[in-house]
């Protein structure tokens, strides 16, 4: 589209945005709103995880058959289609079941679908076509067959088809019997059942985000390896490949890189939800000044109460990367033995100066080097906050 108009808007729509998309939003290569009102007397769908069982099956089909409503059963692949429906006329004999998929021509696709909207048929069995832009109100209950081989993007959309009227919805995420799930997959399907209030489509998606990595921004794939180089440093090199595209200065053009043989991290056991970890992680990678960041500091302690040493540390190493990068100075180096200051053309001639005239400053190649600051990292730190008067 952009090829053939540049000026053109372009407004997409979701209920749960990928990883990717998402991704996109935080870097600032797409602006994202938020709908958070739910549609008046919707109800949250309960959602379960539950390995195949016929008795409890029958039960949940046949109980939504009583009250007069309908049924999907969803299936990830066409192939699964015939075995299931083949069980499906074992469990419940006496239900009418329609079936539908993308292989369908047009035309019978959309009659099966009109036809059950208008109340013909109890189940549903289709792949997961359905997940778009149905809207069938008497349909009140889901199961999804193996429901770990979904996305949780595509697992939120799919339960949002039941519950669209004033009756109770349920979605049962259907697991093969006796199969040991990994460790990611019960991951992902806890979140589902976790986050079945209204309106959790964007935290759904932010743990989608920390599990699966942001992908390939410009490219095809959805999955990607966020955590081999790190949230912050990854947020970083995006937004400001972003920024040089758009010819702009990156938010963070005075970040120094700072390597003192320790880093800080947020732990899980500090702040347990991925999805505001993510977040917190991108605050304080977007701060660009020490009142920022102290203000964070404040944050962490009103929620989650005394903040612990790595949390600390991450506020410590952060507050000198930004100190430095003011200053003009592209790198804080520590060793055993020294510690150095590498400067750039940006550095000011005074603060060079200064620089220069402490007690066992050395210049040399561009850095300013300090023969034994401290032995360990956090007397390193310490010495560098003192020197940039950080604190």
């Amino acid at each position: 589209m952009s090829a053939l108009a540049s000026s053109l808007h372009i407004l997409t729509m979701s209920a749960t945005p990928i990883p990717r998309t998402l991704q996109s939003a935080m870097a600032g290569i797409q602006d994202v709103s938020l709908l958070t009102t739910a549609p008046s007397k919707r109800r949250p769908v309960r959602t379960s995880v539950t390995a195949f069982d016929p008795a409890p099956m029958r039960t949940a089909l046949m109980r939504e058959f009583r009250r007069g409503g309908q049924s999907f059963v969803v299936v990830p692949r066409i192939e699964d289609i015939d075995g299931l429906e083949a069980t499906l006329a074992k469990i419940v004999p006496e239900l009418k079941v329609t079936t539908t998929h993308g292989k369908m021509p047009a035309a019978d696709i959309d009659e099966a679908m009109v036809s059950f909207a208008d109340g013909d048929g109890d189940i549903l069995l289709s792949t997961n076509i359905i997940e778009n832009g149905l809207d069938v109100p008497r349909a009140n209950t889901m199961f999804i067959w193996r429901a770990d081989r979904f996305g949780l993007a595509q697992l939120h959309q799919l339960r949002g088809r039941v519950g669209r009227a004033r009756a109770q919805g349920i979605a049962y995420l259907v697991t093969e019997e006796a199969v040991a799930l990994s460790e990611e997959t019960r991951l992902r399907l806890s979140s589902l059942v976790e986050r079945d209030r209204l309106g959790s489509g964007l935290v759904i998606s932010m743990r989608d985000l920390d599990l699966r990595g942001g992908g390939d921004i410009a490219g095809e794939d959805q999955t990607g390896h966020m955590r081999v180089v790190g949230i912050s440093l990854y947020q970083k090199l995006l937004e400001r490949a972003v920024a040089a595209l758009g010819k702009r200065e990156a938010g963070d053009p005075r970040r120094a890189t700072v390597n003192l043989g320790l880093t800080g991290i947020i732990p899980q056991d500090y702040v347990a939800d991925p999805a505001v970890r993510l977040d917190l992680y991108a605050r304080l990678m977007r701060a660009i000044s020490l009142r920022e960041i102290d203000d964070l500091e404040e944050e962490f302690d009103d929620r989650f109460g005394d903040l612990p040493g790595d949390v600390l540390t991450l506020l410590r190493l952060t507050r000198l990367q930004v100190a430095a990068g003011r200053l003009g100075i592209a790198r804080l180096d520590a060793g055993p033995k020294a510690s150095a200051l590498t400067l750039t053309s940006k550095t000011p001639v005074k603060v060079t100066k200064a620089l220069s005239k402490k007690a066992s400053a050395v210049r040399r190649n561009g850095r300013v080097i300090f023969e034994h600051p401290g032995e360990t990292g956090l007397e390193q730190i310490l010495f560098f906050e003192k020197l940039l008067a950080v604190r």
